[in-house]
């Protein structure tokens, strides 16, 4: 896609701030393959009405003349003024796919068959309503955990005919956390808390042992939720289970022996997200830093951007 007009120009420019209208100065516009060999067969028309003094060969190179004429015209101003608002990504374990959402909005008129890719993966596309915020969802496969930064948006379409191609490229300011894959096996841990498989399935024990109910926050696991309470009108809250409260799990990368950075890392993730879901206190020991003993869903986060994130330069 470098081969048309301004790409390289935009691709020189930083990140740009949402919102972003597409005005004018940004949109671009070209003819596609099939409308260049449409517009060579229309001037080899001209020539031979020419030679001829055709008539109605002249009627009807003008009638397709104008014909293509209105599609240009249709065809930029099916992208003219259309705005990207925001967009949004959920962090994704390496080897699936990330879903960046943007929302976009037609403030005149409905837009027709708009695509929108990200660099060299699947296009997208999708019909704009007017007046109305629209949620375009682009998928970019992941591979390597780390920081995915996608490079630019380019949006296009060829509405109607597609004689023509009118485009224009976004650079939003915007990343993924991909989290190490989960590599199964044994629970490990180190510090003189929980060190063994015995005393993990211990606590996951205590933790079936219901204790009672409290009201419900934010980032508290769905599945605890009493919902037999909440069909009875008594509002939300979520269930408390009994369990060794003095009990936490410390995630060493030291314990893992002698097994490669990338190893070590997957095996840390798979612990993090078995402790998780037995809603137990676990913290993380990585080299030069420490995320102390927690839990919840902004904890878990923390302790698999820290993976995610652990010695990229190496």
């Amino acid at each position: 896609m470098k081969k048309f007009f301004g790409l390289k120009k935009a691709a020189a420019r930083k990140t740009e701030p949402l919102p972003l209208a597409f005005n004018r100065h940004r949109v671009y516009i070209l003819p596609t393959a099939h409308g260049l060999l449409f517009l060579i067969i229309l001037f080899a028309m001209l020539l031979g009405s020419i030679n001829y003094n055709n008539n109605l060969g002249f009627l009807l190179v003008f009638l397709l003349g104008s014909i293509t004429l209105v599609s240009m015209i249709h065809t930029y101003r099916n992208l003219l003024g259309m705005e990207v608002l925001s967009v949004s990504v959920e962090p994704v374990f390496a080897g699936r796919t990330a879903l960046f959402r943007f929302l976009v909005r037609s403030e005149s008129g409905h837009r027709r068959a708009i695509g929108f890719v990200m660099e060299k993966n699947e296009p997208v596309i999708e019909n704009i309503s007017a007046q109305t915020d629209e949620t375009v969802t682009v998928k970019i496969p992941t591979r390597y955990r780390g920081i995915l930064r996608p490079g630019r948006l380019i949006v296009w379409t060829r509405y109607p005919l597609g004689l023509f191609r009118a485009w224009t490229v976004v650079l939003p300011d915007i990343s993924c956390v991909v989290y190490p894959r989960p590599l199964a096996g044994s629970f490990q841990s180190s510090g003189g808390h929980v060190g063994d498989e015995s005393d993990v399935n211990s606590i996951k024990d205590g933790v079936d042992d219901f204790f009672g109910l409290k009201p419900y926050q934010p980032g508290d696991p769905m599945g605890k939720i009493s919902w037999k309470s909440f069909s009875r009108g008594l509002g939300v809250f979520v269930k408390e289970f009994a369990g060794n409260s003095g009990a936490s799990v410390m995630l060493d990368y030291d314990a893992l022996g002698d097994a490669n950075r990338e190893h070590k890392l997957s095996r840390l993730a798979d612990m993090v997200l078995k402790a998780h879901n037995m809603n137990v206190e676990y913290g993380l020991l990585l080299p030069g830093r420490t995320i102390a003993p927690d839990k919840g869903e902004r904890h878990r986060h923390a302790c698999l951007k820290a993976l995610a994130l652990f010695d990229l330069s190496k």
